[in-house]
């Protein structure tokens, strides 16, 4: 779970201010994510490392950092923390836990976590607001609804605003037809392998998910088949995962 240099980090992100000045004004809220494949043989390991920085986190009251951690069947970790501005990214997030654990027993945590994988990313998405469709407000973490299903759509630069216009047109569509299915909607940002809309759709269970998906269908009928054939035909490729949010690899300072 080592991160990239927070100072090449948030240097080179100097650069992108405009794309989170834009996300700001749309009423999205950007994340940096922290991404890690890990090994099979591993996976028990790099959990329990995951707790122990999260439990050390809570022992010691860290109010500099929050996260909040997705697991997938393919074995990666996503742990999304909230940023407003660049300038969180040269926050030191973990100096008082290195003082609190002493840096020796703070070190050797991180070391455990490089065993565990052989690359690891980090980058940028925004949760945008106006294209996500839940009615009662959008909530990336929903009590009792620890499923995911996790579609990330893939687009050309050219392309991208097309999408953009095509999820309205979803939302439209959900909205005019008070659809259960709920979703929300990020754009892909500085950092991300490509570009990209990930729709992110919360149920109780895969079980749960296929019921929701099967009612939706249904309800919107033949008015859903030209948005989504058009939505075909302007991306290059998908990748849909199923997953789970860990709210025990998880940490919220303001949670007591």
């Amino acid at each position: 779970m080592k991160s990239l240099s927070i100072t090449l980090f948030s240097t080179i992100f100097l650069l992108l201010i405009p794309i989170l000045s834009f996300s700001q004004e749309n009423a999205s809220q950007a994340y940096w994510v922290h991404e890690d494949p890990v090994y099979p043989a591993k996976v028990a390991d790099y959990e329990g490392y995951c707790t122990t920085l999260a439990d050390n986190c809570k022992k010691y009251d860290v109010k500099e950092a929050k996260w909040v951690t997705v697991s997938t069947d393919d074995l990666r970790y996503f742990h999304l923390s909230p940023i407003e501005n660049m300038g969180d990214l040269d926050k030191s997030r973990f100096s008082l836990l290195r003082d609190k654990m002493g840096e020796n027993e703070f070190n050797e945590l991180f070391e455990n976590f490089d065993s565990c994988y052989d690359t690891h990313t980090d980058y940028i998405i925004h949760l945008d607001n106006d294209l996500s469709y839940m009615p009662e407000g959008v909530k990336i973490v929903q009590a009792g609804m620890e499923f995911r299903k996790l579609e990330f759509w893939y687009v050309t630069p050219q392309n991208f605003q097309k999408v953009l216009n095509l999820a309205k047109e979803f939302k439209e569509l959900y909205t005019k037809n008070n659809s259960k299915e709920y979703y929300r909607v990020y754009r892909s940002g500085f950092g991300a392998a490509g570009q990209f809309i990930l729709v992110a759709i919360s149920a109780k269970s895969a079980q749960d998910y296929e019921r929701i998906r099967v009612e939706n269908k249904a309800l919107l009928g033949e008015a859903r088949t030209p948005v989504y054939t058009e939505l075909l035909k302007s991306i290059i490729r998908v990748e849909t995962l199923n997953g789970y949010m860990r709210n025990d690899l998880s940490y919220d300072p303001d949670e007591k």
